[in-house]
């Protein structure tokens, strides 16, 4: 099996977040603790541990941990829960490339194990930074797809 994913997801959903909010936390800790206490410093931290929960849940905290291409089904694992899934069953394929990580979301005739949506981040392509092309992955399971749908 070939892993379709990027092996940096680990950093994307739980180093990055553990560092920002511990970061924030030492911020506010040393902005309670100065004398006079301001009221900047001291709300800043807090609205910005806010926006970033938002921002991760919408965009970091949704994603796959691990897929694996199998031939004509694409085996996902998220937490403990592990889902097989027949690339004929997928209706849609949607690339956001305009995020860190970019995401590659999988969208399901029928609702599995994770849902009806399988989003994850696609392994690094170089052939993924020319601008205004199709990203080459999102190509090729929409090229599989559309094979696997005619030869029924």
């Amino acid at each position: 099996m070939r892993r379709i994913s990027t092996s940096m997801t680990v950093w994307h959903k739980r180093a990055f977040p553990a560092i920002w909010f511990g970061l924030l936390a030492v911020y506010f800790f040393f902005a309670v603790r100065h004398r006079p206490l301001q009221l900047v410093p001291v709300a800043l931290a807090p609205a910005l541990m806010l926006f970033g929960f938002f921002v991760m849940r919408a965009y970091v905290w949704d994603l796959a941990d691990e897929v694996l291409d199998d031939g004509d089904r694409l085996v996902v694992r998220k937490g403990a829960l592990e889902q097989a899934l027949f690339l004929r069953d997928v209706v849609e394929v949607r690339i956001t490339r305009n995020s860190d990580p970019t995401r590659l979301t999988l969208v399901l005739a029928a609702p599995g194990v994770l849902g009806d949506k399988i989003v994850f981040a696609p392994a690094f392509a170089a052939a993924s930074l020319v601008p205004f092309s199709r990203h080459p992955l999102a190509k090729e399971l929409e090229d599989r797809i559309a094979t696997l749908k005619n030869n029924r």
